[in-house]
Order: structure tokens, then sequence, then C-alpha cells
């Protein structure tokens, strides 16, 4: 995402317009690198994003409500000190660079007007947010740092500010062609991408291609092969980008699979006949990638926390089903006590104190003569009943392993059910809700809950919805809870039911209406059901399908496991369903 400097330049001019006069009424640090500030105009009100992170460093206006820690970082609290109250005067942003200043106009304790200056400096792993006085002196940064990290200058309390270096570049747009051509040929080692890059300030990767696009040549094209008519067209080029971005270019999001991908500040020639949206101010359209970024992170985090609890539950299950594997076949050993005291019942004729071993022909094969080992300190009635008391030991030791061994692989198989679907979580609503079930049943801790984290969606989630290329509906559920809403009470009884073959997955009922569904429908159904199942990776996976008529829950079933017949199985390719 290429938040360059002409992207910044276009936010800053855009957020001077609407907010300049505002008063600022709260100020929030959610997390180390970002602070929002809340504000109010004469109209409406909003909030104001600064981040220095090291790869998502911006400014611009958002609608996000981020989670607050229950304790405000001493930035904030110096912020809230100076800041809060105050208004806003207005925002510049320094020609050719990543650095806005806002300023703001507020009162000292004797009540005389001063005026403060937020500076956002986007300079990758040292982007800072600095609070400076009128005088130049600095009150806080969000990142402090001494001559120890850097020779060049402070970022502490007291200290004097002194901006970033300045880049030994020419301006985005040279004063003339033949300047632009000599910076492109002293890059002569350079593709022409590189060499704008390099040369001129503002330009980053993407828009370095676009401009070599525009102009009408390869971005790998060495910059000492072009001429004078070709120099002309990269200067025209930047001449009408400069002018497009002081009216605030045309804004635009890349999308893909329906969510925002990527922002820029116009279409580049590599996203022609791709699915963008346009928006009107470019702070809607860096703050719409951004919310769906951030959302997306914080729902992978969220998924490696709840994978990492169910492994160790997976990882214990599977031990103790390994050793009740290894309990079950020595139990099956049982027959074996058996036999030894009939065939000492049998020859007990022969038998007398002392012995520690007899030979004994077998019950099938006379021929054929079995060890039976012996306690030569007890009588033979003794010896036949200690292998009949181990006999009924293991007998009954072999049904209760039998149960806890069967009760175990239930279990496992219900927590590969939930890692299912907490893997097929789009949103952290969805992830919450099968969280809850995994906690319900043991298998992670209950999720803390911040008083100051703002409200999720509460609506009940639908299950993924998704129209076959034959016009039939095809329902997909998100979670266990889910999958027996949909498969034993939404589904009408000539609904087609598909699961992946004792493989976890996702319920999918196809909705007949009454209908014969035809085999193509079936087939499309099925390797939707293989995609959402723990099948996805696989060449192809079984998937039975069935009637929902055919299902039944057993009596005291967990969620999702339900019992059926009359299914068919196919073997089809795990697809993703088309949006």
């Amino acid at each position: 995402m290429p938040y360059d400097s002409l992207v910044l330049h276009a936010c800053v001019d855009q957020l001077n317009k609407d907010i300049a006069g505002a008063k600022v009424n709260k100020i929030h640090q959610p997390d180390e690198h970002t602070i929002i500030l809340r504000y109010r105009g004469r109209e409406s009100g909003g909030r104001l994003l600064l981040c220095a992170h090291p790869d998502n460093g911006r400014i611009h206006r958002t609608v996000a409500e981020k989670e607050n820690p229950e304790k405000a970082p001493l930035f904030a609290m110096v912020l809230r000190k100076w800041l809060e109250g105050s208004r806003i005067a207005g925002i510049k942003a320094t020609a050719g660079e990543r650095v806005a200043n806002i300023t703001f106009e507020s009162h000292n304790e004797l009540g005389d007007i001063i005026y403060l200056h937020l500076i956002v400096e986007i300079m990758g792993k040292h982007s800072n947010i600095i609070l400076v006085d009128d005088n130049g002196i600095i009150l806080d940064g969000i990142r402090r740092y001494g001559s120890h990290l850097s020779r060049y200058r402070e970022v502490l309390p007291g200290r004097k500010y002194i901006p970033p270096p300045p880049m030994d570049k020419l301006p985005f747009l040279p004063e003339n062609a033949e300047q632009l051509a000599e910076a492109l040929y002293s890059a002569s080692d350079l593709s022409l991408e590189k060499a704008l890059g390099r040369q001129l300030k503002g330009i980053s990767p993407i828009l370095a291609r676009a401009i070599s696009n525009l102009a009408g040549f390869d971005p790998h094209t060495p910059a000492d092969t072009l001429g004078d008519y070709d120099i002309q067209q990269i200067y025209r080029q930047l001449s009408a980008i400069d002018k497009m971005s002081g009216s605030g270019g045309s804004p635009a999001v890349l999308m893909e699979n329906n969510a925002p991908a990527d922002y820029y500040l116009f279409i580049p020639p590599e996203w022609e006949n791709r699915d963008c949206r346009h928006y009107a101010d470019i702070n809607e359209a860096v703050d719409a990638c951004y919310i769906y970024r951030d959302e997306q992170q914080k729902l992978n985090r969220e998924k490696r926390t709840l994978a990492k609890e169910l492994k160790h539950n997976q990882q214990r299950l599977e031990k103790k089903i390994l050793l009740e594997e290894a309990d079950l076949a020595d139990c099956q050993a049982a027959e074996a006590f058996k036999e030894a005291a009939d065939l000492l019942t049998a020859n007990m004729y022969y038998l007398h104190k002392g012995m520690s071993q007899a030979e004994l022909p077998s019950f099938a094969d006379p021929e054929k003569y079995i060890t039976v080992k012996l306690d030569p300190a007890k009588t033979p009635q003794e010896n036949i009943q200690h292998y009949y008391k181990k006999y009924s030991k293991a007998k009954n030791a072999y049904r209760l392993i039998e149960e806890h061994l069967s009760a175990n692989r239930k279990e496992l198989a219900y927590l590969q059910s939930i890692q299912q679907s907490a893997d097929d979580s789009e949103s952290i609503n969805e992830l919450e809700l099968v969280a809850k079930e995994a906690c319900a049943a043991g298998f992670s801790r209950p999720r803390s809950q911040n008083r100051r984290s703002p409200k999720t969606d509460a609506s009940p989630l639908e299950p993924r919805r998704y129209l076959s290329r034959d016009g039939f509906v095809i329902l997909i559920g998100r979670n266990n809870k889910q999958n027996d809403k949909l498969s034993l009470k939404q589904a009408k009884p000539e609904d087609i039911w598909l699961h992946t073959c004792k493989i976890p997955g996702s319920h999918t009922i196809i909705v007949s209406e009454g209908k014969t569904v035809p085999e193509s429908t079936i087939l499309e159904a099925a390797s939707y059901a293989a995609w959402f199942s723990k099948a996805r990776e696989s060449g192809k996976a079984p998937v039975d399908y069935t009637f929902a008529a055919n299902l039944k829950k057993p009596n005291g079933a967990v969620p999702g496991y339900v019992t059926y017949t009359g299914q068919t199985t196919v073997y089809v390719e795990p697809k993703q369903p088309c949006v």
C-alpha cells in the first residue's frame, strides 16, 4: 500500500479543508504507534488517525473505532495535557517529503494563546510523531531516542526540534525537462522506474511504474537509452500527475474477492480492467483499505492464539489415544489367559504343586502343545484361579479402555471440527462464536473482555450463501452450532445435505424448493463442501450427499455431529466459491 508523498499531500490538502478550525475533544493512543484525535467542527465531528508504524505510517481521517488500553500511555497523557480543548489551526505537508505538520491553537496556564505543532514523520523504521511548541522545543515524542541511536538529532523533551535530513533529490516536478534528463542520465545503470524513484522526491515504486507506463515505456527500460522526445513525454506525465494531485486526484481502491486490496490517488495502468472502486476523498480510500487490513491482521492474531490452544489439546488427546490403543492391545491377551486356565482345568490330573510350567495339548490341534507357566509355590487349583482372575481383569479393563478410547476419538473429531471452523472464519465476530464454542467444550480459555473495547456486532451471523450455475441456493454453515441449525431446523426434508466423508468440515445444504437438483449443482456444492473442510489442500476429496430427511441427531451428541443414511459418495476437487 503506497502511502507516498503524493498520497500524503492529497490527504493533508483535503483534511485542511475539512477540519481546520475544529476543536479537539479527546485523544487516544490505542497502540505504541497510533494516535487518534477526536475533533468536532462546525457541522460535524470525526477522528483523525496519525500512525508512525514502520510499515503502515500514515495520516488520514478514519471511521474506525480502535480498542484502547486500560491505562493510557505516557505520550497520550502529554497530548491530552496540551491539546485537548485546543483548535486545529491548519495542516500542511513538507513539499516532496512524507512529513505533515498539524498546528493547534491552545492556551497556557495564564490563559494566553499559544501555538503547538504535532509533526508526523513517515520515514519507515524512523517514523515518529513529535509534539513541538512554537519555539521549536520538543515537548515529547511517541518514540524517544537520544544520541546513542542517532548522531543527527535527538527526540527528547526539552531538545530543539530538528527536521529529518533533506533528501538529495530533485522535486517531484523538476523545473524543466533538461533538469529531468540530467538526473535520469546520471542514473544510467538503472531502469527507468528505479531511476525515477532514486532521483525524484515522492516517487513510490507503484508511481514510478505508472509514470513509465503512462509515458509509453516499459518500466525496465534502461534510463540511458532515453532520447529527448522520451524525456519530454515523461516530463509531461509528471506535470499532469502533479496537477491532478493538486486537485485531489481520482482516488481508487483495488478490490480482490470483494475486499479492499490496495489504494492510490488514481488508477495505475496495471489496475485497468480490474475491479476498482472510486472514492470522492483519498482519506476515505486509505481508511477503507487499512480498516480491512487491520481487521484481517487482528483476525489472524486471534486465529493463531486459538489454534495454539486447540493444538495443545489435540496433542493431549492424541497422546491419550495412543496410550489407550497400546493398553487395548495388551488387553487382547485376555483370551490367552482363559485358554491357559481351561487347559489347566482339563489336564489337572497331570499337575502337582512345585511345577514351573506344563506342556499341554491345544484344544484346536491336539498334536500342538502349548506351554503354560505355573507358580511352583501354588497348587494346581490356585494356578487355575490365578489365570481366571487375570482373564476377568483383562476383560473388564478392555471394556473400560474401549469406552474411553471411543470417547476420546469423538472428542478429537469434535476439536478438529472446531479448528476447521476457526480456519474458515472470515471475521472477528465469526471467530468469536467459534472461540466461545471451544471454551464451552474446555478446549480454550475464556477471552478477557476489555471494557474500553468497541462493541462488536451482536447480530446473528447467517450461513454462507452462494448461487449455483443452475440457479440453486447453496448454504454452508460457519460453525458447529450453525451446522446443527442449518441441517436439522432450517433445511427441508427434500433439500440435499452434503458433507466430506469422515473428514471435519462444514455442513452444506442445496435448497431444492421442491425441484429436482441436477448433478451439476450437486458436484458444484460438493466442491464447496470440500473447500470448507480439512480436505481443502487435497487433490480430490470424498463428499457424501443425501436428503436432509435422512439426518438424525443422536442424544447427547456434540454440536455439528449427525448420523445419516441413504448417502451417495462423490469425489471432487475442493473449489473456492465465487462471491
